[in-house]
């Protein structure tokens, strides 16, 4: 049975600002007859929808599965190094170490995610920085 974790989202101060800046182009886009400027909010809208739907799963096999909303699935076939950085950034803090190279992830819950990770992949080294 596979895992799934949610990511960290963006936060409300964030979202209301980004929200107040929609409403804003909206009133001067009816405004002024102009409607061509609403096009300029599908790429915003769409790649936050995008985001807010991410889910990381944490298959049988160990392997990890990075689903976003719209674009797509992304495989970490062979995870062989977890690297759990305290003092970084938070959206650097795990760094996956796999087959084709690395990648970051940022779960909600980092603690069930590493736990989870470790018990689906127990050959998996672990590091902590």
């Amino acid at each position: 049975m596979a895992k799934l974790f949610r990511v960290r989202q963006v936060s409300y101060a964030w979202m209301t600002i980004l929200l107040v800046l929609v409403l804003a182009i909206v009133w001067l886009s009816l405004e002024s007859k102009n409607y061509w400027r609403l096009l300029g909010l599908l790429a915003p809208l769409g790649l936050a929808v995008d985001q807010l739907t991410t889910r990381i799963q944490i298959r049988d096999n160990g392997d990890v599965w990075i689903r976003r909303g719209f674009t797509g699935v992304s495989r970490l076939h062979g995870i062989s190094k977890l690297i759990y950085r305290k003092q970084a950034w938070k959206s650097q803090q795990i760094v996956l170490r796999h087959t084709k190279g690395h990648a970051t992830v940022d779960p909600k819950d980092r603690k069930g995610f590493i736990a989870s990770l470790k018990e689906a992949n127990p050959m998996m080294e672990y590091v902590e920085e």
